[in-house]
Formats: C-alpha cells, sequence, structure tokens
C-alpha cells in the first residue's frame, strides 16, 4: 500500500461479484510476502480468510458483516482485527480514483479483448506513472 502501485487485475465481461476474483488475486500477491491483507466487508467469507491465514500466512483485516456467525477465522478476525491498519485502504480507494480521473474510468472498446487490453493499458500506464512520482 505504500508505492500504491497495482500489483494484480483482473478483467470480466459485465458486472461480476468481485470476490470470485479474490483467490487467485491472493495466490499471485503471496510472492510479495505481505503482513496483512486488508479488503472491505464484501470479501468477509470463510474461504477467503482461510486463503489469507492459510496459503498467505497473512492477517485479514477485513470488518465483519454483521450476521457472520460462523467459521473459524471469521470467530476469531475481531480479536485481530486493527483499525488502525484498515485505515489505509483509502490508499486503494485513491488508485481507483486516480485512474478514473487521469486515464478515464470508462473503457470505449467495443469488443471483450480489446476491452480487456484498454484495462491492463491504464493500468500498466498508471504503474508508469506512479512510479515516476515516487522517484
Amino acid at each position: 500500500m505504500k508505492t500504491r502501485l497495482i500489483l494484480y487485475y483482473q478483467t470480466s465481461r459485465g458486472p461480476k461479484y468481485d470476490t470470485q476474483f479474490a483467490k487467485p488475486a491472493l495466490r499471485q500477491i503471496k510472492k510479495y510476502k505481505p503482513d496483512y491483507i486488508v479488503a472491505d466487508k464484501a470479501y468477509d467469507t470463510e474461504p477467503i480468510r482461510k486463503c489469507i491465514n492459510e496459503e498467505i500466512k497473512a492477517f485479514d483485516q477485513i470488518p465483519l458483516k454483521n450476521r457472520a456467525k460462523k467459521g473459524q477465522y471469521r470467530l476469531k478476525s475481531p480479536t485481530i482485527f486493527r483499525h488502525k491498519i484498515y485505515k489505509k485502504r483509502n490508499n486503494i480507494e485513491s488508485i481507483f480514483s486516480t485512474i478514473k480521473r487521469k486515464f478515464n474510468g470508462t473503457n470505449h472498446s467495443r469488443s471483450t479483448q480489446l476491452s480487456n487490453k484498454e484495462t491492463k493499458l491504464k493500468n500498466t500506464i498508471y504503474n508508469i506513472y506512479r512510479t515516476t512520482q515516487i522517484n
């Protein structure tokens, strides 16, 4: 989160639930050896928490949904949740905001293949832009 670089992205046609891409994304991010994985309530599922804790060997910083009543990792979550770390999720939202403001958040391609390429290009250009800002 400190560098605000995009480490992984997935494209799909049409609106889809983000949670179906979460586990493949987490497995790709594993090589960076994160201490924490920060996500919003939408990712509060036992399989995602299990992947974070067992495969990634990181702490999940995901707020519990109101109706969470079972699951080994979900029940343990309130004891390891750190609000100070979760507040850094704002960095993630600012990445989305920057891409939308600077590189236009709308894809204008007609085909799925070109739309995916356009998204990849915007993410690559954003990383180049961000790298120049860091240095």
